[in-house]
């Protein structure tokens, strides 16, 4: 199909060097947020728990970690990291989470092609970005589908299809196969409080690497793959017009949505009315009465009161909300065992209803609105609205900001700022091993 053919050739072609500096600035900083919420994945017991099953057993480096690993689990890994904290960035047009996928494959081929310089590194990540971010924007995915594992596979092989110079053949052959090895992810698995969502990416970043090894052992993948996969079997839809719509124009990466909240965005419409609360005056959380959240329905789904681990308090508006005004804070400490099982808290999350609002469900995609009410134990009631979040494409965040969130992310790297420099430029760094000792913690 010639769209299918045009976005292999787009990702042969590409050059990080021949598109605008804006574009090569913002491609800088979606990748500097990834490679933080790889590194504050790291942080969790059963991210490092897994690590320990596969260390030492090949040629690749496990990023962030003094650890080696075949490649293909190189790139498991490192996409487990960097969804098991919810940091890492989104793409409303694409649908999910374009980043990671592409990115944790590209490490790990980068790995064990060292030779490689920065700027292939680089190249690969924006190609493998925009591929799959791409493919989720021309999906339908149907509504039981998680996206992760499922779409970004294509931009997983796309990245590592770019760092083994593939021609434009090869490449549309690798990203047949990949559109095969997807998953079949759950939607409702975060909500049920089921840390399974977050190997989805990782998953999907190694059977990356394993579309292209099928494509280089002379396999074939199934013609027009792409589009049965995702507008068949886990999809419902696909349009070639919109996978090429504006290609080399028009590019997805400038659109993310980059997140300061340890939580699903779509906690993070309603943190953003309670920032706005709060900034006009305090508000005492012993003396809350009642909340009432209405919002648009993806949000709305989001109603657990009682959730049981991280991952379903991070996919819970009113364990959120009940943090922020408890707490203080939704970043990763926020959802340590204690503070799921603190009663004050879980007590409070209790007193918060979630609903869905037609009318607002039908603003998507355009605006995500929120509209909080308060009722207070005196007999007073606070409320207020909010059509997006800080960090949405309508609102981004200052560099300022994202260099902070990198920073507390790489908490404990001997040269943090070095990092996030060679982070936002690795076209500025000489190879693999250069850049890689920059994310080892001390």
């Amino acid at each position: 199909m010639p769209a299918f053919e045009d976005l292999a050739a787009f990702v042969q072609s590409t050059d990080i060097h021949r598109i605008p500096p804006s574009i090569r600035h913002q491609t800088g900083l979606v990748l500097a947020d990834t490679l933080g919420a790889i590194l504050a994945g790291w942080r969790e017991a059963d991210v490092r728990a897994i690590g320990r099953r596969y260390a030492d057993a090949g040629e690749a480096d496990v990023f962030g970690r003094k650890r080696k690993a075949d490649a293909a689990s190189a790139a498991f890994l490192t996409g487990f990291a960097g969804t098991a904290v919810e940091l890492d960035e989104g793409n409303y047009a694409a649908g999910g989470h374009p980043a990671i996928h592409a990115v944790a494959a590209a490490l790990a081929e980068w790995s064990v092609r060292p030779e490689l310089p920065g700027e292939a590194f680089f190249n690969a990540v924006l190609v493998g970005y925009e591929a799959g971010a791409r493919t989720g924007m021309a999906t339908s995915l149907r509504p039981a589908a998680h996206p992760h594992g499922t779409w970004g596979v294509i931009g997983a092989a796309a990245a590592v299809a770019r760092l083994r110079h593939f021609s434009p053949e090869a490449t549309l052959t690798a990203l047949e196969l990949a559109a095969s090895l997807s998953l079949a992810t759950s939607v409702t698995a975060s909500l049920r409080g089921s840390a399974i969502r977050n190997i989805y990416a990782g998953v999907a970043a190694q059977n990356g690497l394993l579309a292209c090894d099928l494509a280089e052992a002379g396999m074939s993948g199934e013609p027009n793959g792409i589009a049965v996969v995702f507008g068949s079997v886990s999809g419902s839809r696909f349009s070639h017009e919109k996978l090429v719509d504006g290609l080399g124009e028009r590019w997805l990466i400038t659109q993310p949505f980059l997140k300061l909240s340890s939580s699903c965005r779509e906690t993070q419409g309603a943190l953003e009315v309670i920032e706005t609360m709060l900034e006009e005056r305090d508000i005492d959380p012993f003396e809350i009465q009642a909340i009432r959240v209405t919002t648009f329905a993806p949000a709305a789904a989001l109603k657990e009161t009682g959730p049981m681990t991280p991952i379903g308090a991070r996919f819970s508006i009113p364990f959120v909300l009940a943090l922020r005004l408890m707490h203080g804070s939704v970043w990763i400490d926020a959802f340590a065992p204690e503070k799921l099982r603190d009663p004050a808290i879980r007590a409070l999350a209790e007193r918060i209803q979630v609903i869905e609002d037609p009318a607002m469900t039908r603003r998507l995609p355009t605006e995500r609105p929120c509209r909080i009410e308060i009722r207070f134990a005196n007999g007073k009631s606070r409320s207020a609205e909010k059509t997006d979040a800080l960090g949405d494409p309508s609102r981004p965040l200052p560099e300022a900001a994202l260099k902070a969130k990198f920073l507390r992310m790489a908490e404990g790297l001997d040269d943090a700022e070095a990092a996030w420099n060679a982070a936002r430029m690795p076209d500025k760094i000489a190879g693999f091993d250069a850049f890689s000792r920059l994310f080892l913690h001390r």
